[in-house]
């Protein structure tokens, strides 16, 4: 037997888990090559190019599969994965951005996961206190990667700084978009979902790019720059993206998102191994966390309760 055809007979849960182990490491890509396009092109400018070709590239994939969309069915949830994961999100990140340090704001969006995995019983994923504890435990370990283990970070936070509250409201919408997804995938298929966010997403971030000229930016970036958007094209936006809602779909929304807290770790390493950034011990001890965390939360037992999972035609069967 072939390796595609070992795999393919694995689990659909065994098959979600090692996507989101890829989705990761592209996820984490994106902040390598991320630096490389943010040099040369603003980051409205570089969002607004980076989901537009996402679109393109999905294009053909979701148009072939359009027979077995269910689209009345989706379009409440999905109109709210475009508001909130294509549009207000890079939005209210950017903004975040721009009114506190980098560092304030991942700590922020970090809690995404957290709150995505709180409120899943809204989408009928019921959770355990196994889960709880595992989601708990990878956030503080993203927490001390991110802010190299200085507590003295967690007390700059404030909810009445404009750019920390952003970061929130941001790190909300997320887990927003996230807890929608749960009801679009049993309708859609994964290509049309993603290219109907991003093709979407992009006109209003060219809509605000606007003043910022995205067409001339890009037509004067140069071969690094442009192909280091190609690459977080590919990688974290189009594979990563198909990934992510194939894990929701087969194992959950809750076991996904837990996946995120790896980001920062495999970041940490790359940044080390590329850049030559030091790698304290305090994030080598995040990592450990993080990695427990996901490994626990990804065994706790089942405690769903809602609604049998529907499925698109053609889409596989959650186990």
């Amino acid at each position: 037997m072939s390796p595609a055809r070992r795999f393919a007979s694995l689990p659909a849960s065994t098959r979600a888990y090692a996507g989101l182990c890829l989705a990761s490491m592209a996820w984490a890509s994106a902040f390598i090559f991320g630096k490389v396009v943010l040099a040369e092109l603003s980051p409205l400018t570089a969002g607004a190019w980076r989901h537009a070709f996402a679109a393109l590239v999905l294009f053909p994939f979701a148009w072939r599969a359009r027979r077995s969309a269910n689209l009345r069915a989706a379009l409440l949830p999905l109109a709210v994965m475009v508001v909130c994961g294509g549009v207000l999100y890079p939005w209210t990140f950017m903004a975040a951005l721009h009114s506190t340090s980098a560092t304030n704001t991942s700590l922020l969006i970090a809690l995404n996961p957290a709150l995505t995995f709180l409120f899943a019983p809204l989408v009928g994923e019921h959770y355990t206190r196994q889960g709880l504890f595992g989601i708990a435990l990878a956030l503080i370990g993203a927490a001390l990667v991110i802010t190299h283990g200085d507590v003295a970070v967690l007390t700059s936070l404030a909810a009445a700084r404009s750019g920390d509250l952003l970061a929130m409201v941001a790190a909300g919408l997320w887990a927003t978009f996230n807890l929608a997804s749960r009801r679009v995938v049993v309708h859609l298929p994964h290509a049309m979902t993603n290219a109907i966010v991003y093709g979407l997403g992009c006109t209003v971030l060219f809509a605000l790019a606007g003043p910022e000229r995205p067409l001339q930016q890009f037509i004067h970036a140069s071969p690094a720059a442009l192909g280091s958007l190609a690459a977080m094209v590919a990688l974290s936006s189009v594979l990563a993206g198909q990934l992510f809602l194939y894990g929701v779909h087969n194992v959950g929304v809750g076991r996904t998102v837990v996946f995120v807290y790896i980001v920062p770790v495999l970041t940490a390493g790359a940044a080390t191994l590329l850049l030559d950034e030091p790698l304290l011990p305090a994030q080598i001890v995040g990592g450990a966390a993080v990695l427990a965390g996901v490994y626990v939360t990804t065994r706790a037992p089942r405690a769903s309760v809602g609604e049998p999972v529907r499925r698109y035609a053609g889409a596989p069967v959650r186990e």
